[in-house]
């Protein structure tokens, strides 16, 4: 098995084979270059530091890699469905975990699907280990229709605390762009992305300290939920357990099914 640079195929080619290595999947990717540039433009994945696996049949899996500083970030593995079962997930992961040796990185971190059992294995095998449990909500709100502000991404991100999992780290959320849009009611700031299903998604919500605890939060996602004809509001499962549940709760949402493990590595001590 030889392995390149994703850095060496065109966005076109990148996105095919990203769809390919996460057909079946829990939640499939579809064929789409714009969302993916989205991603790694967001995420702050490396195309230089991403690796395509080849076989002598053609691209076999994909791994993406996000970097930050001396972090890095397993921001996704994918094999596609002819060469699964065969090891190329371990081999995979051997070599990015040595090249981040290489690169002096302090900490390497993931997010896995909680009940993909497989995956968490062969982790946990590697040497990573569980931070905590990342959780998403519905919710069916009443809507009520205010002027919301519509802001740049970065007015939510300067009021995020710190410590949070990669996806809604500040960096993360300022670096969001269109079709994804931010709205401002009074002290409340939230990032809707861009969705073509029938549910308003929030990526990141925040409200300036001294508002917090006096409604500002619920006020604003009712009128996000009357942006929709249904109300429906959707937080994915990339927010840690215990950050908003009792928030989210007293609003009417209840945790969705997927759940996922932050997990992380650490390089042993020299």
């Amino acid at each position: 098995m030889d392995f390149a640079s994703t850095a060496d195929f065109s966005l076109r080619e990148l996105s095919t084979l990203f769809a390919r290595a996460f057909e079946g999947y829990f939640v499939p990717w579809p064929d789409d270059p714009a969302l993916l540039d989205a991603r790694i433009r967001g995420e702050a994945i490396s195309l230089v530091d991403s690796r395509v696996a080849i076989d002598a049949e053609g691209p076999a899996a994909l791994l993406l890699v996000s970097r930050r500083g001396r972090e890095s970030r397993l921001a996704a593995m994918g094999i596609t469905p002819a060469f699964r079962g065969r090891g190329i997930g371990r081999e995979l992961l051997a070599r990015l975990l040595d090249e981040a040796r290489a690169r002096g990185d302090v900490r390497m971190r993931l997010e896995v699907i909680e009940s993909n059992e497989p995956a968490v294995r062969l982790y946990r095998s590697a040497g990573f280990t569980v931070m905590r449990r990342l959780v998403g909500f519905s919710g069916l709100l009443p809507p009520e229709p205010a002027q919301l502000e519509e802001v740049e991404p970065r007015v939510c991100a300067a009021l995020l605390p710190e410590g949070l999992p990669w996806q809604l780290e500040p960096a993360s959320i300022e670096a969001i762009s269109t079709p994804s849009r931010a709205f401002r009611l009074g002290p409340a700031v939230a990032v809707v992305g861009a969705s073509a299903g029938a549910s308003i998604r929030i990526r990141a919500i925040a409200v300036e300290p001294s508002w917090r605890g006096q409604g500002a939060g619920c006020r604003l996602l009712r009128a996000l939920a009357a942006l929709h004809p249904d109300g429906r509001v959707e937080l994915g499962a990339i927010f840690p357990e215990g950050l908003l549940d009792g928030f989210l709760a007293k609003n009417g949402f209840s945790r969705t099914a997927l759940s996922q493990l932050e997990m992380e590595w650490l390089p042993p001590a020299k």
